[in-house]
């Protein structure tokens, strides 16, 4: 193939390539490549040349790996809830187009990416409808297997409609539908819900009605509620789309473990949060009062979102008080935790210096002791590894010369190892 340039040149563009080029601008050199396919990463170098150079430039092709269709649950006689899981490698995505079909009418529903699902509507109930997802990328798209649901196949819970009632209770309303092509009647159903946050398994109980109540529940907490219709036949059919709800917030549970120090003329008390919030903590409250007093407590309030501390200064020396610690939510005020704490008195400063000084003085005293032990223990060994041989007194029966007082050195511990050992005694005549 070949096309003309703004000059009359011609350039021949290479058909053998995976797509159709095509030429683009009137005034300028420049094709486009139609691509029916590829893979991730896979090079494309593209080369011109004229009489006089040549030149090459590569590309690097970017293509999205395929999603994966996990689900496609119809939410009323009119919608469904399509969702799919994110591409693993490949490109990245930057949007997504869910296909869907009748079989006549073909629609498109676009997502931004990441969300991963979307809710289809303006359906025909009892119509069985294709779906495939794509995901978009800067060059090459990937798409999904096709996934058939035939809407109205069988009797189901729609229009679930769940509702909190109070901080421990919710109320669940939804529609049942019979299946398009059977006589088979709803007999009854079944609810499941659990905290999302729990990690527990679903609680599920049966109602014969359209609606149920849930008690017992965790305040300011996010529940998820599913619902599917049992028929005469004694078969529940597939779960509806989880739905979500949120309790409402509740007062406070109580604070934990207060800790209190204190000192001559102020206490200083810490705390945990609640262990069950019940809401968001807005505030906490701080009050105090001497025990042996019948006057009204003084009460602090604290920023929740500062440190969880407070210092209560001005107090009475060695003075015994009641301190109370409670939170806040917006709901109002949880119960309080109290502790018992004394101030110092003022005696107890110098007693604790005067301990101080002995302990002070005491463990000086037992250094110079130890010191002076150690220096003495030192000079011993020292002295007995130094010694000089000491001479002794001896007497000898010498025939010659009758009796002769004579010295014997005996050899110091330093030369045991001499031979002095094995040699006769030295002896030095006195005369």
């Amino acid at each position: 193939m070949s096309i003309s340039g703004p000059l009359g040149r011609q350039e021949d563009l290479d058909t053998s390539a995976v797509g159709t080029p095509q030429r683009t601008g009137n005034d300028s050199y420049s094709a486009e490549i139609l691509l029916q396919g590829g893979n991730n990463s896979d090079t494309y170098i593209c080369f011109s040349s004229n009489i006089v150079s040549n030149s090459s430039s590569s590309s690097y092709l970017k293509v999205s790996s395929n999603p994966i269709i996990l689900s496609v649950k119809q939410k009323s006689a009119k919608s469904v809830i399509v969702e799919w899981s994110q591409p693993s490698g490949g490109a990245t995505v930057t949007a997504y187009v869910v296909h869907y079909s009748d079989g006549v009418d073909k629609m498109t529903e676009d997502v931004p990416a990441p969300s991963t699902s979307s809710s289809i509507t303006n359906l025909t109930n009892c119509l069985e409808y294709t779906f495939i997802v794509e995901a978009i990328s800067e060059h090459l798209s990937g798409e999904s297997d096709i996934h058939t649901i035939a809407l109205g196949a069988s009797a189901l819970a729609v229009d679930i409609r769940p509702e909190a009632m109070s901080s421990t209770s919710i109320i669940v309303r939804w529609t049942g539908m019979a299946a398009c092509n059977s006589t088979s009647q709803i007999v009854k159903y079944r609810v499941k819900y659990k905290a999302e946050s729990s990690g527990m398994p679903h609680n599920t109980v049966n109602e014969t009605r359209e609606e149920i109540s849930l008690t017992g529940l965790v305040p300011y907490t996010l529940y998820s509620v599913e619902v599917a219709a049992m028929n005469e036949e004694g078969e529940f059919v597939p779960y509806c789309p989880s739905i979500t709800v949120e309790t409402f917030e509740d007062i406070p549970g109580p604070v934990g473990a207060v800790m209190a120090s204190p000192s001559l003329s102020q206490v200083t008390l810490t705390w945990e949060p609640p262990l069950m919030p019940n809401g968001i903590i807005i505030a906490y409250e701080v009050s105090y009062r001497q025990t042996a007093s019948s006057e009204p407590e003084t009460r602090v309030n604290s920023s929740a979102l500062a440190t969880n501390f407070t210092t209560e200064s001005n107090l009475e020396e060695a003075t015994e008080f009641i301190f109370s610690v409670r939170a806040y939510t917006r709901v109002g005020p949880g119960n309080a935790t109290s502790l018992t704490v004394a101030t110092l008195g003022a005696e107890s400063i110098p007693t604790l210096r005067k301990t101080a000084a002995i302990l002070g003085i005491g463990s000086g005293v037992a250094l110079i002791g130890i010191v002076t032990f150690g220096i003495a223990i030192s000079w011993t060994v020292f002295k007995r590894s130094h010694r000089r041989a000491k001479p002794r007194m001896y007497t000898e029966d010498n025939p010659a010369y009758g009796v002769t007082l004579g010295v014997r050195y005996k050899p110091s511990r330093r030369t045991d190892s001499s031979p002095t050992h094995t040699q006769e005694p030295v002896y030095d005549t006195i005369s």
